[in-house]
Protein backbone atom coordinates (compact mmCIF):
# COMPACT_ATOMS: atom_id res chain seq x y z
CA UNK A 1 0.00 0.00 0.00
CA UNK A 2 1.82 3.62 -1.02
CA UNK A 3 1.98 6.41 1.47
CA UNK A 4 -1.16 7.89 0.81
CA UNK A 5 -3.51 5.05 0.69
CA UNK A 6 -2.05 4.49 3.94
CA UNK A 7 -2.72 8.06 5.47
CA UNK A 8 -6.47 7.70 4.21
CA UNK A 9 -7.19 4.33 5.80
CA UNK A 10 -5.16 5.05 9.22
CA UNK A 11 -6.88 8.73 9.52
CA UNK A 12 -10.30 6.82 9.04
CA UNK A 13 -9.83 4.60 11.94
CA UNK A 14 -7.96 7.53 13.83
CA UNK A 15 -11.15 9.13 14.61
CA UNK A 16 -12.25 6.13 16.31
CA UNK A 17 -13.14 5.66 20.32
CA UNK A 18 -11.65 2.52 20.92
CA UNK A 19 -7.96 0.45 21.05
CA UNK A 20 -7.69 0.07 17.25
CA UNK A 21 -8.42 4.35 16.36
CA UNK A 22 -5.48 5.02 19.29
CA UNK A 23 -3.42 2.61 17.93
CA UNK A 24 -4.45 4.23 14.03
CA UNK A 25 -3.41 7.20 16.00
CA UNK A 26 0.20 6.78 16.70
CA UNK A 27 0.57 5.53 13.38
CA UNK A 28 -0.52 8.11 11.18
CA UNK A 29 0.81 10.49 13.63
CA UNK A 30 4.32 9.17 12.88
CA UNK A 31 3.45 8.63 9.13
CA UNK A 32 3.14 12.40 8.83
CA UNK A 33 5.74 13.47 10.62
CA UNK A 34 4.12 15.62 13.13
CA UNK A 35 4.63 16.58 16.34
CA UNK A 36 2.48 16.48 19.43
CA UNK A 37 0.90 20.67 18.57
CA UNK A 38 0.56 19.88 15.12
CA UNK A 39 -0.68 16.84 15.21
CA UNK A 40 -3.60 17.00 17.50
CA UNK A 41 -4.47 19.84 16.07
CA UNK A 42 -4.54 17.99 12.32
CA UNK A 43 -6.92 15.36 14.60
CA UNK A 44 -9.51 18.06 15.04
CA UNK A 45 -9.73 19.34 12.37
CA UNK A 46 -10.14 16.30 9.74
CA UNK A 47 -12.64 14.48 12.24
CA UNK A 48 -14.45 17.76 12.27
CA UNK A 49 -14.93 17.60 8.46
CA UNK A 50 -15.58 13.82 8.13
CA UNK A 51 -18.59 14.59 10.63
CA UNK A 52 -19.94 17.18 8.33
CA UNK A 53 -19.58 15.37 5.49
CA UNK A 54 -21.21 12.30 6.91
CA UNK A 55 -23.73 14.24 8.65
CA UNK A 56 -23.99 17.72 7.18
CA UNK A 57 -24.04 20.76 8.67
CA UNK A 58 -27.23 21.05 10.54
CA UNK A 59 -26.99 24.32 12.51
CA UNK A 60 -28.70 25.18 15.79
CA UNK A 61 -31.42 27.67 15.57
CA UNK A 62 -29.25 30.89 17.26
CA UNK A 63 -29.52 33.95 16.05
CA UNK A 64 -27.13 36.52 16.91
CA UNK A 65 -26.66 40.15 17.78
CA UNK A 66 -24.08 42.37 17.93
CA UNK A 67 -23.43 44.09 21.09
CA UNK A 68 -24.30 47.49 19.89
CA UNK A 69 -27.71 45.89 19.09
CA UNK A 70 -28.51 43.26 21.32
CA UNK A 71 -31.17 42.85 24.14
CA UNK A 72 -30.80 43.89 27.68
CA UNK A 73 -31.70 40.36 28.44
CA UNK A 74 -28.76 39.08 26.64
CA UNK A 75 -26.17 41.84 27.36
CA UNK A 76 -26.34 40.42 31.19
CA UNK A 77 -24.44 37.50 30.19
CA UNK A 78 -21.97 39.53 28.49
CA UNK A 79 -18.60 39.24 30.79
CA UNK A 80 -16.75 42.89 29.33
CA UNK A 81 -14.75 45.59 30.78
CA UNK A 82 -13.86 48.79 29.80
CA UNK A 83 -9.75 49.36 29.32
CA UNK A 84 -10.48 53.08 30.78
CA UNK A 85 -12.24 51.67 34.04
CA UNK A 86 -9.21 49.61 34.64
CA UNK A 87 -7.07 52.86 34.26
CA UNK A 88 -8.85 54.28 37.19
CA UNK A 89 -8.14 51.28 39.47
CA UNK A 90 -4.56 51.98 37.78
CA UNK A 91 -2.18 51.83 41.00
CA UNK A 92 -4.13 48.74 42.21
CA UNK A 93 -3.91 46.66 38.93
CA UNK A 94 -0.16 47.65 38.22
CA UNK A 95 0.66 45.97 41.81
CA UNK A 96 -1.29 42.98 40.47
CA UNK A 97 0.83 42.69 37.34
CA UNK A 98 3.75 42.69 39.24
CA UNK A 99 3.21 39.41 40.64
CA UNK A 100 3.08 38.21 37.01
CA UNK A 101 5.33 35.49 34.71
CA UNK A 102 4.22 37.07 31.29
CA UNK A 103 4.47 34.32 28.59
CA UNK A 104 4.68 36.27 25.70
CA UNK A 105 3.58 34.64 21.80
CA UNK A 106 3.77 36.39 19.08
CA UNK A 107 2.75 34.95 15.75
CA UNK A 108 5.87 34.67 13.62
CA UNK A 109 4.18 31.71 11.19
CA UNK A 110 2.76 33.63 7.93
CA UNK A 111 4.98 35.01 5.56
CA UNK A 112 2.23 37.79 4.82
CA UNK A 113 1.90 37.60 1.14
CA UNK A 114 -0.28 40.77 1.01
CA UNK A 115 2.41 42.86 1.64
CA UNK A 116 5.41 42.57 -0.63
CA UNK A 117 8.61 43.14 0.11
CA UNK A 118 10.82 41.73 -1.82
CA UNK A 119 12.15 45.04 -3.48
CA UNK A 120 12.53 46.70 -0.35
CA UNK A 121 14.90 43.77 1.37
CA UNK A 122 16.49 43.86 -2.07
CA UNK A 123 17.36 47.40 -1.68
CA UNK A 124 18.44 47.02 2.34
CA UNK A 125 20.37 44.01 2.36
CA UNK A 126 22.20 45.28 -1.68
CA UNK A 127 21.18 42.09 -3.11
CA UNK A 128 19.28 40.94 -6.42
CA UNK A 129 15.53 40.30 -5.73
CA UNK A 130 16.10 36.91 -6.50
CA UNK A 131 18.50 35.97 -3.66
CA UNK A 132 15.84 37.18 -1.45
CA UNK A 133 14.34 35.00 1.05
CA UNK A 134 11.07 35.85 2.84
CA UNK A 135 10.74 35.33 6.69
CA UNK A 136 7.91 36.84 8.81
CA UNK A 137 6.65 40.77 7.91
CA UNK A 138 8.25 41.23 11.49
CA UNK A 139 11.53 39.89 10.66
CA UNK A 140 11.17 41.59 7.08
CA UNK A 141 10.21 45.09 8.22
CA UNK A 142 12.42 47.55 9.70
CA UNK A 143 12.15 50.51 12.15
CA UNK A 144 14.82 53.54 12.05
CA UNK A 145 16.22 54.18 15.46
CA UNK A 146 19.25 55.99 17.20
CA UNK A 147 21.40 53.12 18.93
CA UNK A 148 20.74 53.55 22.48
CA UNK A 149 23.95 53.82 23.45
CA UNK A 150 26.14 55.31 20.21
CA UNK A 151 23.56 57.54 19.26
CA UNK A 152 23.87 56.49 15.80
CA UNK A 153 20.97 55.72 13.44
CA UNK A 154 20.48 51.73 13.16
CA UNK A 155 17.59 49.85 11.49
CA UNK A 156 16.55 46.95 13.80
CA UNK A 157 13.57 44.35 12.77
CA UNK A 158 9.76 45.00 14.35
CA UNK A 159 10.74 41.00 16.06
CA UNK A 160 13.96 42.89 17.33
CA UNK A 161 12.23 45.87 18.82
CA UNK A 162 9.41 44.04 20.06
CA UNK A 163 12.08 41.99 22.09
CA UNK A 164 13.76 45.18 23.72
CA UNK A 165 9.98 46.43 24.29
CA UNK A 166 9.55 43.01 26.35
CA UNK A 167 13.15 43.58 28.45
CA UNK A 168 13.05 46.92 29.32
CA UNK A 169 9.18 46.22 30.85
CA UNK A 170 10.93 43.72 33.12
CA UNK A 171 13.69 45.93 33.89
CA UNK A 172 11.17 48.37 34.67
CA UNK A 173 9.68 45.74 36.79
CA UNK A 174 6.24 45.84 35.65
CA UNK A 175 5.77 42.38 35.85
CA UNK A 176 7.42 39.61 38.12
CA UNK A 177 9.20 37.73 35.07
CA UNK A 178 9.24 37.55 30.90
CA UNK A 179 8.84 34.47 29.18
CA UNK A 180 9.73 34.35 25.35
CA UNK A 181 8.21 31.82 23.12
CA UNK A 182 8.40 32.35 19.35
CA UNK A 183 5.47 30.43 17.19
CA UNK A 184 7.50 30.34 13.68
CA UNK A 185 6.81 28.25 11.28
CA UNK A 186 9.84 26.19 8.74
CA UNK A 187 9.79 29.58 6.12
CA UNK A 188 9.82 31.68 9.44
CA UNK A 189 11.89 29.71 11.86
CA UNK A 190 15.27 30.88 10.24
CA UNK A 191 14.55 34.76 10.70
CA UNK A 192 13.19 34.46 14.09
CA UNK A 193 16.80 32.44 15.17
CA UNK A 194 19.00 35.29 13.45
CA UNK A 195 17.63 37.72 15.49
CA UNK A 196 18.29 36.00 18.68
CA UNK A 197 21.53 35.44 17.88
CA UNK A 198 22.18 38.85 17.14
CA UNK A 199 24.16 41.28 19.10
CA UNK A 200 22.01 43.55 21.38
CA UNK A 201 21.73 46.88 21.17
CA UNK A 202 21.29 47.03 25.26
CA UNK A 203 24.55 45.37 25.41
CA UNK A 204 26.55 44.83 22.05
CA UNK A 205 29.21 42.09 24.11
CA UNK A 206 25.94 39.48 24.10
CA UNK A 207 23.11 38.36 21.85
CA UNK A 208 19.53 38.50 22.38
CA UNK A 209 19.58 35.00 23.79
CA UNK A 210 22.67 35.91 26.08
CA UNK A 211 21.17 38.99 27.47
CA UNK A 212 18.21 37.16 28.53
CA UNK A 213 19.79 33.92 29.72
CA UNK A 214 21.64 36.48 31.69
CA UNK A 215 19.47 38.80 33.10
CA UNK A 216 17.36 37.69 36.18
CA UNK A 217 13.63 37.43 35.44
CA UNK A 218 13.96 37.01 31.71
CA UNK A 219 13.78 33.27 30.22
CA UNK A 220 13.31 32.17 26.50
CA UNK A 221 11.21 29.17 26.56
CA UNK A 222 10.74 26.97 23.83
CA UNK A 223 9.52 27.59 19.56
CA UNK A 224 6.05 26.33 18.36
CA UNK A 225 6.66 25.52 14.58
CA UNK A 226 3.65 25.23 12.90
CA UNK A 227 3.77 22.38 10.39
CA UNK A 228 2.30 22.55 6.89
CA UNK A 229 -0.82 19.95 6.47
CA UNK A 230 -1.70 17.60 3.68
CA UNK A 231 -5.00 18.85 1.77
CA UNK A 232 -7.56 16.52 0.35
CA UNK A 233 -8.39 16.40 -3.37
CA UNK A 234 -11.65 16.59 -5.36
CA UNK A 235 -12.25 13.22 -4.23
CA UNK A 236 -11.91 14.17 -0.45
CA UNK A 237 -9.29 12.40 -0.15
CA UNK A 238 -5.90 12.95 1.87
CA UNK A 239 -2.73 14.10 -0.63
CA UNK A 240 0.35 15.15 -0.11
CA UNK A 241 0.02 17.28 -3.78
CA UNK A 242 -0.28 20.37 -1.75
CA UNK A 243 0.66 21.06 2.02
CA UNK A 244 -0.55 24.09 3.85
CA UNK A 245 -0.57 25.34 7.45
CA UNK A 246 -3.94 25.07 9.40
CA UNK A 247 -4.43 28.80 10.77
CA UNK A 248 -3.66 30.21 13.89
CA UNK A 249 -6.45 28.07 15.74
CA UNK A 250 -3.40 25.89 16.27
CA UNK A 251 -1.95 28.43 18.97
CA UNK A 252 -5.09 28.52 20.87
CA UNK A 253 -5.22 25.04 21.00
CA UNK A 254 -1.71 24.64 22.24
CA UNK A 255 -2.23 26.98 24.94
CA UNK A 256 -5.47 25.07 26.43
CA UNK A 257 -3.48 22.11 25.70
CA UNK A 258 -1.10 23.27 28.23
CA UNK A 259 -3.61 23.26 30.98
CA UNK A 260 -3.28 19.47 30.81
CA UNK A 261 0.58 19.09 30.11
CA UNK A 262 2.76 20.86 32.75
CA UNK A 263 5.92 20.39 30.10
CA UNK A 264 3.84 22.52 27.95
CA UNK A 265 3.98 25.67 29.89
CA UNK A 266 7.34 26.92 31.50
CA UNK A 267 7.77 27.83 35.42
CA UNK A 268 6.14 30.48 36.62
CA UNK A 269 8.98 30.77 39.82
CA UNK A 270 6.10 32.09 42.77
CA UNK A 271 4.38 34.44 39.83
CA UNK A 272 1.66 33.91 38.16
CA UNK A 273 1.36 32.60 34.61
CA UNK A 274 -0.49 35.11 32.11
CA UNK A 275 -0.08 33.79 28.36
CA UNK A 276 -0.59 36.54 25.73
CA UNK A 277 -1.11 35.26 21.87
CA UNK A 278 -0.82 38.33 19.48
CA UNK A 279 0.06 39.14 15.67
CA UNK A 280 3.78 38.62 15.26
CA UNK A 281 4.34 42.15 13.20
CA UNK A 282 2.13 43.90 15.36
CA UNK A 283 4.75 46.48 17.68
CA UNK A 284 1.54 47.06 20.12
CA UNK A 285 0.53 43.50 20.54
CA UNK A 286 1.38 43.18 24.18
CA UNK A 287 -0.70 43.55 27.04
CA UNK A 288 0.14 46.12 29.57
CA UNK A 289 -0.12 46.15 33.56
CA UNK A 290 -3.54 47.42 33.91
CA UNK A 291 -4.85 44.56 31.83
CA UNK A 292 -2.36 41.42 33.33
CA UNK A 293 -3.12 43.17 36.83
CA UNK A 294 -6.66 42.78 36.20
CA UNK A 295 -7.10 39.19 35.50
CA UNK A 296 -4.88 38.21 38.20
CA UNK A 297 -6.46 40.41 40.85
CA UNK A 298 -10.00 39.33 39.77
CA UNK A 299 -9.26 35.64 39.17
CA UNK A 300 -10.44 36.26 35.36
CA UNK A 301 -9.59 32.46 33.45
CA UNK A 302 -9.42 33.75 29.18
CA UNK A 303 -9.75 37.61 28.12
CA UNK A 304 -10.03 38.41 24.73
CA UNK A 305 -9.00 42.17 23.74
CA UNK A 306 -11.51 43.88 21.83
CA UNK A 307 -11.32 47.71 20.26
CA UNK A 308 -14.60 49.80 19.19
CA UNK A 309 -15.57 48.91 15.53
CA UNK A 310 -14.24 51.85 13.10
CA UNK A 311 -14.53 52.56 9.40
CA UNK A 312 -11.20 50.73 9.18
CA UNK A 313 -12.88 47.46 10.52
CA UNK A 314 -15.63 47.68 7.98
CA UNK A 315 -14.39 44.08 6.13
CA UNK A 316 -13.85 42.90 9.78
CA UNK A 317 -16.20 40.54 12.04
CA UNK A 318 -17.77 41.82 15.20
CA UNK A 319 -17.67 40.15 18.51
CA UNK A 320 -21.67 39.49 19.10
CA UNK A 321 -24.01 37.67 21.67
CA UNK A 322 -25.26 34.03 20.30
CA UNK A 323 -28.79 33.02 21.64
CA UNK A 324 -29.98 29.31 20.40
CA UNK A 325 -33.33 28.27 20.62
CA UNK A 326 -32.70 26.81 24.11
CA UNK A 327 -32.44 29.70 25.69
CA UNK A 328 -28.57 29.73 25.67
CA UNK A 329 -26.40 32.68 25.16
CA UNK A 330 -22.54 32.80 24.35
CA UNK A 331 -20.25 34.61 22.40
CA UNK A 332 -19.23 34.42 18.65
CA UNK A 333 -17.92 36.29 15.71
CA UNK A 334 -20.50 37.94 13.55
CA UNK A 335 -18.83 38.32 9.93
CA UNK A 336 -19.63 40.73 7.18
CA UNK A 337 -20.43 37.75 4.70
CA UNK A 338 -23.29 36.60 6.93
CA UNK A 339 -24.64 39.85 7.18
CA UNK A 340 -24.70 40.43 3.68
CA UNK A 341 -26.29 36.52 3.13
CA UNK A 342 -29.01 37.61 5.12
CA UNK A 343 -29.63 40.95 3.01
CA UNK A 344 -28.03 43.03 6.13
CA UNK A 345 -24.79 43.96 4.68
CA UNK A 346 -25.19 47.77 4.39
CA UNK A 347 -26.64 48.06 8.12
CA UNK A 348 -24.08 45.94 9.97
CA UNK A 349 -20.79 47.84 8.05
CA UNK A 350 -23.01 50.89 10.05
CA UNK A 351 -23.71 49.22 13.48
CA UNK A 352 -21.55 50.12 16.01
CA UNK A 353 -19.47 47.22 17.68
CA UNK A 354 -16.29 45.54 18.70
CA UNK A 355 -14.00 43.82 16.31
CA UNK A 356 -11.56 41.49 17.74
CA UNK A 357 -7.08 42.46 17.46
CA UNK A 358 -6.03 38.97 18.09
CA UNK A 359 -4.68 40.01 21.68
CA UNK A 360 -5.93 36.93 23.65
CA UNK A 361 -4.84 36.49 27.26
CA UNK A 362 -4.50 32.89 29.28
CA UNK A 363 -4.25 33.27 33.45
CA UNK A 364 -2.91 29.55 33.76
CA UNK A 365 -3.29 29.66 37.70
CA UNK A 366 -7.14 29.53 37.06
CA UNK A 367 -7.56 28.03 33.96
CA UNK A 368 -5.68 25.24 34.73
CA UNK A 369 -8.14 24.00 38.27
CA UNK A 370 -10.88 24.50 35.50
CA UNK A 371 -9.73 22.52 32.97
CA UNK A 372 -8.29 19.75 35.37
CA UNK A 373 -12.26 19.49 36.77
CA UNK A 374 -13.92 19.11 33.38
CA UNK A 375 -11.75 16.82 31.38
CA UNK A 376 -11.88 14.71 34.85
CA UNK A 377 -15.24 14.51 34.15
CA UNK A 378 -15.83 14.13 30.31
CA UNK A 379 -12.22 12.58 29.48
CA UNK A 380 -9.39 14.39 27.71
CA UNK A 381 -11.04 13.22 23.54
CA UNK A 382 -14.55 15.07 24.47
CA UNK A 383 -12.20 18.13 25.85
CA UNK A 384 -10.09 18.02 22.73
CA UNK A 385 -13.40 17.78 20.50
CA UNK A 386 -14.44 20.43 22.34
CA UNK A 387 -11.95 23.13 21.71
CA UNK A 388 -11.69 22.27 17.80
CA UNK A 389 -12.57 25.46 15.96
CA UNK A 390 -15.00 25.53 13.52
CA UNK A 391 -14.11 24.44 10.35
CA UNK A 392 -13.28 26.85 7.45
CA UNK A 393 -12.79 25.12 4.43
CA UNK A 394 -10.52 26.84 1.72
CA UNK A 395 -10.40 25.62 -2.06
CA UNK A 396 -7.15 26.45 -3.47
CA UNK A 397 -6.19 25.60 -6.71
CA UNK A 398 -2.50 24.62 -8.12
CA UNK A 399 -1.38 22.79 -11.16
CA UNK A 400 -0.02 19.55 -11.17
CA UNK A 401 3.34 18.16 -12.49
CA UNK A 402 1.22 18.00 -15.91
CA UNK A 403 0.51 21.37 -15.57
CA UNK A 404 -3.57 20.70 -15.23
CA UNK A 405 -5.37 23.17 -12.74
CA UNK A 406 -6.61 20.56 -9.83
CA UNK A 407 -8.62 21.91 -6.39
CA UNK A 408 -7.29 21.31 -3.00
CA UNK A 409 -9.32 21.79 -0.22
CA UNK A 410 -7.57 23.45 3.07
CA UNK A 411 -8.74 22.42 6.62
CA UNK A 412 -8.11 24.98 8.88
CA UNK A 413 -9.69 27.13 11.81
CA UNK A 414 -9.52 30.79 13.66
CA UNK A 415 -8.08 31.13 16.92
CA UNK A 416 -11.58 33.13 18.49
CA UNK A 417 -13.90 30.06 17.28
CA UNK A 418 -11.62 27.60 19.49
CA UNK A 419 -11.88 29.99 22.89
CA UNK A 420 -15.23 30.80 21.68
CA UNK A 421 -16.32 26.67 21.74
CA UNK A 422 -15.32 26.30 24.70
CA UNK A 423 -16.77 29.35 26.40
CA UNK A 424 -20.11 27.87 24.81
CA UNK A 425 -19.82 24.62 25.96
CA UNK A 426 -18.42 25.88 29.60
CA UNK A 427 -21.61 28.10 30.22
CA UNK A 428 -24.02 25.06 29.42
CA UNK A 429 -22.52 22.73 31.53
CA UNK A 430 -21.19 25.05 34.35
CA UNK A 431 -23.75 28.18 34.38
CA UNK A 432 -21.03 30.90 33.91
CA UNK A 433 -18.32 32.16 31.13
CA UNK A 434 -15.36 31.52 30.60
CA UNK A 435 -14.35 34.55 28.49
CA UNK A 436 -14.09 38.17 29.80
CA UNK A 437 -13.32 40.55 27.42
CA UNK A 438 -11.21 43.57 27.62
CA UNK A 439 -12.56 46.46 25.33
CA UNK A 440 -9.90 48.80 24.27
CA UNK A 441 -11.40 52.56 22.86
CA UNK A 442 -10.41 54.54 19.90
CA UNK A 443 -8.13 56.59 22.05
CA UNK A 444 -6.33 53.80 23.05
CA UNK A 445 -6.84 51.63 20.46
CA UNK A 446 -3.14 51.78 18.36
CA UNK A 447 -1.15 50.95 22.00
CA UNK A 448 -2.76 47.23 21.64
CA UNK A 449 -3.78 46.84 18.18
CA UNK A 450 -1.19 48.25 15.22
CA UNK A 451 -1.39 45.32 12.04
CA UNK A 452 0.61 45.99 9.24
CA UNK A 453 -2.22 44.21 6.63
CA UNK A 454 -0.44 46.30 4.06
CA UNK A 455 2.15 48.33 2.96
CA UNK A 456 0.65 51.44 3.55
CA UNK A 457 0.20 50.70 7.54
CA UNK A 458 3.73 49.87 7.78
CA UNK A 459 4.10 53.64 5.97
CA UNK A 460 2.14 55.04 7.88
CA UNK A 461 3.03 53.71 11.37
CA UNK A 462 7.02 53.93 10.77
CA UNK A 463 7.64 56.61 8.37
CA UNK A 464 4.75 59.36 8.16
CA UNK A 465 3.97 61.73 10.48
CA UNK A 466 0.59 60.33 12.04
CA UNK A 467 2.97 57.87 14.49
CA UNK A 468 6.17 58.48 16.33
CA UNK A 469 8.52 55.22 17.27
CA UNK A 470 9.80 56.11 20.98
CA UNK A 471 13.19 53.95 21.90
CA UNK A 472 12.83 54.70 25.29
CA UNK A 473 10.25 52.27 25.37
CA UNK A 474 9.93 50.36 21.52
CA UNK A 475 6.88 51.72 21.50
CA UNK A 476 4.53 53.77 18.91
CA UNK A 477 3.34 56.84 19.97
CA UNK A 478 -0.21 57.58 17.41
CA UNK A 479 0.28 62.06 17.29
CA UNK A 480 -3.38 61.64 16.43
CA UNK A 481 -5.00 59.48 18.81
CA UNK A 482 -8.76 58.15 18.72
CA UNK A 483 -8.30 58.26 14.66
CA UNK A 484 -7.20 56.25 11.48
CA UNK A 485 -7.42 57.01 7.90
CA UNK A 486 -9.68 54.78 5.42
CA UNK A 487 -7.72 53.91 2.71
CA UNK A 488 -8.36 52.35 -0.56
CA UNK A 489 -5.33 52.09 -3.04
CA UNK A 490 -6.12 50.22 -6.00
CA UNK A 491 -4.26 49.98 -9.79
CA UNK A 492 -6.29 47.86 -11.63
CA UNK A 493 -2.95 47.78 -14.57
CA UNK A 494 -1.00 45.76 -11.86
CA UNK A 495 -4.27 44.12 -10.29
CA UNK A 496 -3.14 46.26 -7.07
CA UNK A 497 0.28 44.84 -6.88
CA UNK A 498 1.66 47.91 -7.37
CA UNK A 499 0.18 49.46 -3.83
CA UNK A 500 1.06 46.00 -2.39
CA UNK A 501 4.45 46.56 -2.52
CA UNK A 502 6.49 48.30 0.44
CA UNK A 503 8.92 50.11 -1.42
CA UNK A 504 6.76 51.50 -3.83
CA UNK A 505 4.43 52.73 -1.29
CA UNK A 506 7.88 54.56 0.80
CA UNK A 507 8.41 56.35 -2.60
CA UNK A 508 4.56 57.13 -3.31
CA UNK A 509 4.36 58.56 0.23
CA UNK A 510 8.00 59.66 0.68
CA UNK A 511 7.69 63.25 2.69
CA UNK A 512 4.09 63.52 2.55
CA UNK A 513 2.19 64.30 5.50
CA UNK A 514 -0.92 62.71 6.67
CA UNK A 515 -1.41 63.76 10.06
CA UNK A 516 -4.31 65.58 9.65
CA UNK A 517 -5.67 62.65 6.72
CA UNK A 518 -9.58 61.39 6.95
CA UNK A 519 -9.75 59.34 3.75
CA UNK A 520 -7.73 58.66 0.79
CA UNK A 521 -8.76 56.39 -2.72
CA UNK A 522 -6.43 56.05 -5.51
CA UNK A 523 -7.18 54.60 -8.72
CA UNK A 524 -4.05 54.20 -10.65
CA UNK A 525 -1.03 55.06 -10.22
CA UNK A 526 0.50 58.31 -8.90
CA UNK A 527 3.05 59.78 -6.66
CA UNK A 528 2.17 62.18 -3.74
CA UNK A 529 5.94 63.25 -2.89
CA UNK A 530 5.68 65.82 0.29
CA UNK A 531 2.12 66.35 -0.36
CA UNK A 532 0.46 67.69 2.24
CA UNK A 533 -3.10 65.30 2.80
CA UNK A 534 -6.39 66.99 4.67
CA UNK A 535 -9.14 65.10 5.22
CA UNK A 536 -10.80 63.22 2.55
CA UNK A 537 -9.33 62.94 -0.75
CA UNK A 538 -9.48 60.86 -3.54
CA UNK A 539 -7.62 60.43 -6.84
CA UNK A 540 -8.02 59.07 -9.86
CA UNK A 541 -5.88 58.64 -12.87
CA UNK A 542 -6.79 57.43 -16.15
CA UNK A 543 -3.77 57.71 -17.83
CA UNK A 544 -1.27 54.86 -17.89
CA UNK A 545 1.49 57.09 -16.80
CA UNK A 546 2.52 57.62 -13.00
CA UNK A 547 1.76 60.84 -12.37
CA UNK A 548 3.62 62.70 -9.98
CA UNK A 549 1.03 65.13 -8.28
CA UNK A 550 3.45 67.94 -6.54
CA UNK A 551 4.15 69.42 -3.69
CA UNK A 552 1.00 71.95 -3.51
CA UNK A 553 -1.00 70.83 0.19
CA UNK A 554 -4.44 69.18 -0.61
CA UNK A 555 -7.40 69.37 1.46
CA UNK A 556 -11.17 67.30 1.03
CA UNK A 557 -10.17 67.51 -2.74
CA UNK A 558 -11.03 65.36 -5.39
CA UNK A 559 -8.12 65.27 -8.21
CA UNK A 560 -8.52 63.44 -11.60
CA UNK A 561 -6.24 62.87 -14.15
CA UNK A 562 -7.24 62.27 -17.46
CA UNK A 563 -5.55 60.31 -20.52
CA UNK A 564 -3.91 62.81 -21.93
CA UNK A 565 -2.04 63.58 -18.12
CA UNK A 566 -4.54 66.75 -17.68
CA UNK A 567 -5.21 67.35 -13.86
CA UNK A 568 -8.36 68.64 -12.58
CA UNK A 569 -9.17 69.58 -9.06
CA UNK A 570 -12.29 70.14 -7.17
CA UNK A 571 -13.86 70.21 -4.10
CA UNK A 572 -15.39 67.45 -2.07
Amino acid sequence: MDERSEINRLMEMAIRDDAEGLDARRKAQALLGLDDANWFYYLTLFERNTVQNRQGVVPEARTAYPLSTAPADLLKHLRMVAYTDLAKHSEFYNASAKKAALWIKKMQAGTGSSVSRTSYLARRFGVTAERVTMGAKGTDLFIDVLHPITGRPVKIPIVEAQILQSILDRKAGVFGKIIFHDLVSSETQKAIREIWQKRSLLDPKRTYEELVQETPGLERFRATVQSYLPTLDEDGQITFERLAPGGHALFAVDALRATRKPELRPEAAGNVLVSAISNGEDIGGTPDALMVGWMIAERIPIVLVTTDKTAVDMKGGVISLLKSSKGDVSLTVLETAQAEAAGQGDIFKKAEGCASTNLTLFNYEVLVPKIEQLVCEIGEDQFLKIIAPDLIRNVKKQKDAAGKERKYLQLEGAMGSTLMNLDRYWRRRYGEPLVHLINVDRRHRTQFFSPIKSAFDFYMQFHSDRFRFEVTNMRLKNLRPGELPVISLKDGASDDRYYQDVETVLEVFRGASILNLDALTIEGRVKLTGVVLRGRIEIINQSAAVVELGRSPLENARITVGTDGSIQETQL
